[in-house]
């Protein structure tokens, strides 16, 4: 799934309050907008980071699609083993 800018900027917003408000957790109520950055820098940092994944398979696909199509093979599913494939290799959990 894409995460438009707005939605991470929710998900930062939302899990920063429920951290502050979490009794186990002892955060203090002015380190909220901090934390909600630092939510927000790590999943535009995923995003960007399985983007470039994405760029990547697509380039390598392109290289072997006369090959792909020839053997009758999904090119979404080559693109999803190749996208797993370079993610695991990166240390990236999609």
């Amino acid at each position: 799934m894409r995460l438009n800018r707005s939605i991470i900027e929710y998900l930062g917003e939302t899990l920063g309050e429920r951290l502050v408000k979490n009794r186990d957790l002892d955060i203090p109520e002015e380190y909220k907008d901090q934390i909600k950055r630092i939510i927000v820098n790590v999943i535009t940092d995923n995003v960007e980071k399985e983007r470039q994944i994405e760029e990547e398979a697509h380039k390598i696909l392109k290289q072997h699609i006369r090959e792909i199509e020839s053997q009758g093979v999904s090119y979404h599913k080559m693109f999803q083993i190749v996208k797993q494939k370079l993610a695991k290799e990166r240390g990236v959990v999609l």
